[in-house]
């Protein structure tokens, strides 16, 4: 008998390649995807879930790595409700450190060499590089 294999739900391929690296050896592909599908299904934002994993697993202590739950358990525990607005509030912040940062940035103006200078008769060839 042939299985046939079910479409994974939209947005499952994002959130577990997030969740895949940190995953134990035992977490399946296939619960996961059934588990993400049941929640989808039942009314959760699937933006929602991939959020909040990413939060789980940037915040994460290396200490903390032995004992990550199966990405199902995990899904079932609805953890992500929390984690997502958590995770939002944070691309927030990093986009408005990148706005500020921008905003600090002044272009500089390229100087001008006189003709004679070292610079531009090195660059045209004029002076030879020594070996010594």
């Amino acid at each position: 008998m042939k299985k046939v294999r079910t479409p994974e739900p939209e947005m499952f391929a994002d959130f577990w390649a997030i969740w895949q690296p940190v995953s134990r050896h035992t977490d399946g592909r296939g619960l996961a995807r059934e588990t993400f599908r049941k929640h989808v299904l039942n009314g959760a934002d699937p933006q929602d879930i991939v959020d909040g994993a990413r939060w789980f697993v940037r915040n994460m202590s290396d200490r903390d790595r032995d004992f990550v739950p199966l990405s199902s358990t995990w899904i079932n525990r609805e953890a992500y409700l929390d984690l997502c607005e958590k995770e939002r509030a944070f691309q927030e912040r990093l986009q408005e450190k990148r706005a500020q940062s921008s905003e600090n940035v002044v272009s500089m103006p390229r100087t001008v060499r006189p003709k004679h200078h070292f610079l531009n008769k090195w660059e045209n060839g004029e002076i030879k590089k020594s070996n010594a």
